[in-house]
């Protein structure tokens, strides 16, 4: 039986080779036949992945043609739940170290009610600045409840993919997320690390995943510069207030 995220690896994958020009804009993507076979997917599996490049503007299907390539989007698709290494070509990423994982009490004004597990545990914190291409694209805190997940501190590394690392480590996956946005005039700690000017209008994004795990939420707060990237959309958006 496949895993689920088997699509997920041959969508970034097609999307790594779009973006890289291994399918220019015009060129047509191996077949779904080519491709459960090249991989040994089904053919489920390979129409998901081909759905999900189409819904960001990747590729268009035309009957008798395939599946062309259309563009290559400057989304930075910040509103799905798969976290931002999944959505954005890695090659082009870049991570500031802002605070490196650490052990917090939770802060009095946290901006999500939490149960009284999660406030009897406190919490794991850290804070990293992501780029692309070299420009500062997104400020992120990250607030995960200590809770069996023993020797986090010292194994996550900022430039590493959360979620992949959670998956890796703890077995530990993102099912959905609830999340609440605003364009905010930006405060000085975000100006200086999205490198804008004071007062510039970003986006403010607080998220609230949830995991396989019923007691075990992750809380993020994070600030967007997109002067010169859209907010891309996807289909993991399962609530969400602008």
């Amino acid at each position: 039986m496949e895993s689920s995220t088997q699509y997920q690896l041959l969508y970034l994958r097609l999307k790594k080779e779009i973006l890289a020009d291994v399918y220019p804009i015009g060129s047509i993507l191996p077949s779904e036949n080519d491709l459960c076979a090249a991989a040994s997917l089904s053919r489920s599996t390979v129409r998901q992945a081909l759905s999900q490049l189409e819904k960001e503007g990747y590729i268009t299907k035309q009957k008798g043609k395939g599946s062309i390539v259309k563009s290559k989007s400057r989304s930075l698709n910040l509103l799905s739940f798969q976290g931002f290494s999944a959505m954005v070509d890695r090659t082009k990423i870049s991570t500031l170290s802002v605070q490196v994982p650490s052990y917090f009490a939770w802060p009095e004004d946290f901006p999500f009610e939490l149960s009284e597990l999660e406030k009897a545990a406190a919490c794991i914190h850290f804070a990293r600045v992501r780029a692309l291409e070299g420009r500062p694209v997104m400020y992120e805190q990250t607030f995960v409840p200590n809770l069996n997940l023993p020797q986090f501190v010292r194994r996550f590394k900022l430039n590493q993919s959360f979620f992949e690392f959670l998956a890796k480590e703890y077995q530990l996956e993102i099912s959905g997320m609830e999340q609440e946005i605003w364009a905010v005039a930006a405060p000085n700690f975000v100006a200086q690390h999205l490198q804008v000017e004071l007062d510039s209008p970003v986006l403010k994004i607080n998220r609230k995943y949830h995991s396989n795990r019923s007691h075990l939420n992750l809380y993020s707060i994070l600030y967007c510069n997109t002067e010169k990237y859209a907010l891309g959309n996807s289909s993991g958006v399962l609530n969400q207030s602008i």
